[in-house]
C-alpha cells in the first residue's frame, strides 16, 4: 500500500520534471565520455606498456599523478563543492528570476555569474602557490650528476625525472585555468559541452603520448630503454591541459552572453543586505569553502593514500602492477559510478542545502521538506539496488573470467591476476560509497561536515596502518593495498548510512530507504548463484584445454556470456519496477513508489 501523502505525490511529480532531477538525464553524456576515455586509454596503455615498460607506466601513474592531483584537487575541490551548494540554494530560492538573469544584454556577467567567477579564480591563485612549493620540494632538490647507472631504479635517471615532473606541474597550472569556464558550464548543467571538451583533451593526450614513445623507440640506441619513457607522459598531460582550456574557451563562447575573457576578471559584488557593502566572494561561499577545503584535504588522502603508500614502500614493478589494475579495474567506476555520483550530488544539493529555509505561515515548508525526503529516499534506494545488482554480477563473472581475459591480452602473470580479482570484489564498495557520500556532503551542515572529517581522519589512519603492514611487512604487494582500500570503504559506508538514517528521522513520513528494498529479487539472486556454479564447473572441465589453446578460452568466454545473459533476463523479468525507476532517473522524471510496494 502506498503511504505517500497525495499532496506530496503531486509535489514530487512536479519536482521530478525540474532541472534538478534532469541532471540524471544529462549524466548520459558523462557516461559516454567515460566510455570513450576508457577505450582510448585502454588501447593507449597497451601501447605504453609495450613501448615504455611496466615500470615507467607505474612511475607515471603513481608518482607523477600524485603530484598532479595534489595541485589540482586541493586547489579547486573546496570551491567547487561550495559553489554547488550555494548556487543550488540560490536557484531554489529564486527560481522564477533566474531565467532573466541568464539573458544578460549588457555583455558582462550577471551578479550570480560574477559571484561564480570570483570564487572560481581563487583555485588558480592557490594552485600557482602550491605548484611553486611542490617544485621547490620535489624538483629542485634533484641535481643531475651524470649518466644514470642502468642497475639503479628507474627514477635514478634524474634529469629525465626532473624534466617530466616540471612539465607535470606546469600542466596542472594550465588545467586550473579552466576552472571559471568549468564551473559556469556546471551551473548551466551543460554536461554535453563538458563531454566534448574532455573528450578532445583525452584524445589529444593519447595521441601525443603514443607518438612520443614511438619517436623514442626510433631514436633510441638501446632497444631496451626508451629515452622518452617518462617525458612522453608529461608532454601528453601538458597537451591535455592545453586542449581542455582551448575547447572550453571555444564552446563556452557560444553559451555565454559575455566575452570569455570576462571569466578571468574579478569584480566586486554588492551584498544582498546593503548596497554600500561589497566583496569579491560573499560570506556564505567563503564559509562553505573553508569547510570543504578541510574536507578536500582529507578526501585527497583517502583517494590518493594508496599512491602515497605505494610511492613510499613499493618497488617500480609493484607500482606498475597496481597502476595497470587500477587503470583497467576502474573502468566501471569511471564509466558508471562517477557520472551517477555527480548527477546524484547535483540532485541532493538542491533537496536540502544544509541551510534553514524560511517557513511560510501555511506550513508549506514542511511539505517541501517531505518532498525532499521522498525524492532522496527514492534516488538512494534505486542507486543502492543498482550497485548491489552490479556487484553481484561482477563478483560471480568478473572473478571467474578475469584470468582468461588477462591471458588473452598477454597480462596473465600471477601478480596482475590476483590483484585484478581482488579489485573486482572492491568495485561494488566504491559504487556504494560514492552516492552515499554524495548525499552526506550535499545535505550536511558545517558542524556535521566537521564531525565527518574527524571520523574520516580516523578511518584513514586505520587504512594507512593496515596498508603499510600488508605491503611492507607481509609482502602482499598491490593485493594488500586493495584489501586495505576495501576495509576503508566499509568503514565509510557504515558512517554514511548512520548519518542518512538520522537525517530521514527528522521527517514526519516514513521515507527512510530500507536495505531490504535494495536487495535484488530472490529469483535474480538464485539465478546468478546457479549461473556462477555452472560457469565454475565448465571452467574446471575445460581447464587443461584453456591453457593449451586460445580457442578454448574463447569458447569458455562464450559460455560465460550465455550465463550472464540468463542473469540479465531474470533482472528484466523480475525487476521491472526497478528498471522503470532507472529509466525515470535517466529521463529526468521521478516516479516515487512506496517503500512497502512489492517488486513485480
Amino acid at each position: 500500500m502506498d503511504e505517500t501523502n497525495p499532496c506530496v505525490k503531486d509535489s514530487i511529480a512536479s519536482r521530478g520534471r525540474s532541472p534538478t532531477v534532469s541532471a540524471f538525464s544529462g549524466a548520459q553524456y558523462l557516461v559516454g565520455l567515460q566510455i570513450f576515455v576508457k577505450l582510448a586509454t585502454f588501447f593507449m596503455n597497451i601501447a605504453v606498456i609495450y613501448l615504455a615498460g611496466r615500470e615507467a607506466f607505474g612511475v607515471a601513474s603513481v608518482k607523477f599523478e600524485l603530484v598532479l592531483s595534489t595541485i589540482v584537487f586541493l586547489s579547486r575541490e573546496g570551491i567547487r563543492s561550495a559553489l554547488l551548494r550555494v548556487d543550488a540554494t540560490r536557484n531554489r530560492d529564486s527560481a522564477d528570476s533566474s531565467a532573466t538573469k541568464i539573458k544578460n544584454t549588457e555583455k558582462k556577467p550577471s551578479v550570480q555569474d560574477q559571484q561564480i567567477i570570483n570564487a572560481s579564480l581563487a583555485p588558480i591563485a592557490a594552485g600557482m602557490i602550491m605548484a611553486s612549493g611542490l617544485y621547490i620540494f620535489y624538483v629542485s632538490k634533484y641535481t643531475y650528476t651524470g649518466e644514470s647507472n642502468s642497475t639503479e631504479p628507474l627514477t635514478s635517471s634524474v634529469l629525465e625525472y626532473r624534466r617530466a615532473l616540471t612539465i607535470y606541474i606546469v600542466a596542472a597550472c594550465i588545467e586550473l585555468c579552466v576552472e571559471p569556464l568549468f564551473v559556469l558550464s556546471r551551473a548551466r548543467i551543460l554536461f554535453k559541452l563538458r563531454a566534448k571538451c574532455e573528450g578532445i583533451a583525452v584524445a589529444g593526450r593519447c595521441v601525443v603520448i603514443v607518438l612520443l614513445l614511438l619517436l623514442g623507440r626510433v631514436v633510441s640506441e638501446d632497444t631496451g630503454k626508451n629515452p622518452y619513457r617518462l617525458l612522453a607522459f608529461a608532454v601528453g598531460q601538458l597537451a591535455y591541459s592545453i586542449f581542455m582550456l582551448l575547447a572550453f574557451s571555444w564552446y563556452m563562447s557560444t553559451e555565454l552572453s559575455f566575452p570569455v575573457w570576462s571569466c578571468y576578471v574579478p569584480r566586486p559584488i554588492y551584498a544582498h543586505t546593503s548596497k554600500m557593502s561589497k566583496a569579491y566572494i560573499d560570506g556564505s561561499t567563503r564559509r562553505l569553502a573553508a569547510t570543504f577545503v578541510g574536507q578536500s584535504l582529507l578526501k585527497h588522502f583517502l583517494t590518493q593514500g594508496d599512491n602515497m603508500i605505494m610511492a613510499r614502500y613499493a618497488s617500480d614493478d609493484v607500482m606498475g602492477v597496481f597502476a595497470f589494475v587500477t587503470n583497467y579495474g576502474s573502468i566501471p567506476a569511471r564509466v558508471i559510478f562517477l557520472p551517477l555520483e555527480e548527477a546524484s550530488r547535483a540532485v541532493f544539493s538542491r533537496l536540502d542545502g544544509g541551510t534553514s529555509r524560511s517557513s511560510n505561515n501555511n506550513g508549506a515548508s514542511s511539505t517541501i521538506d517531505t518532498v525532499d525526503a521522498q525524492i532522496a529516499s527514492h534516488v538512494l534506494t534505486t542507486l543502492g539496488k543498482m550497485q548491489l545488482l552490479f556487484g553481484m554480477i561482477l563478483a560471480v563473472f568478473g572473478t571467474l573470467y578475469l584470468p582468461i581475459l588477462l591471458s588473452l591480452v598477454g597480462m596473465g602473470d600471477v601478480a596482475v591476476v590476483n590483484t585484478s580479482v581482488v579489485y573486482c570484489l572492491y568495485l561494488p564498495f566504491i559504487g556504494l560509497n560514492g552516492f552515499l557520500e554524495a548525499f552526506v556532503h550535499s545535505v550536511a551542515t558545517s558542524a556535521q561536515l566537521l564531525r565527518l572529517s574527524i571520523w574520516m581522519a580516523g578511518f584513514s589512519v586505520i587504512y594507512a596502518a593496515f596498508a603499510v603492514q600488508m605491503l611492507h611487512k607481509f609482502n602482499f604487494g598491490s593485493v594488500g593495498v586493495v584489501i586495505a582500500n576495501m576495509l576503508n570503504m566499509v568503514l565509510r559506508i557504515g558512517y554514511c548510512w548512520v548519518f542518512i538514517s538520522r537525517w530521514f528521522a527528522r521527517h514526519p513520513y516514513k521515507t527512510k530507504p530500507k536495505v531490504s528494498a535494495m536487495f535484488p529479487h530472490p529469483v535474480v539472486i538464485g539465478t546468478c548463484l546457479l549461473s556462477g556454479i555452472a560457469v565454475a564447473i565448465m571452467l574446471r572441465v575445460l581447464g587443461h584445454h584453456q591453457k593449451s589453446s586460445p580457442v578454448w578460452q574463447v569458447i569458455s568466454l562464450a559460455g560465460g556470456g550465455i550465463m550472464c545473459a540468463v542473469v540479465l533476463a531474470s533482472v528484466w523479468r523480475f525487476e521491472k519496477q526497478f528498471l522503470r525507476s532507472v529509466q525515470g532517473l535517466r529521463s529526468g522524471k521521478i516516479a516515487v513508489h512506496s517503500s512497502h510496494s512489492k517488486t513485480e
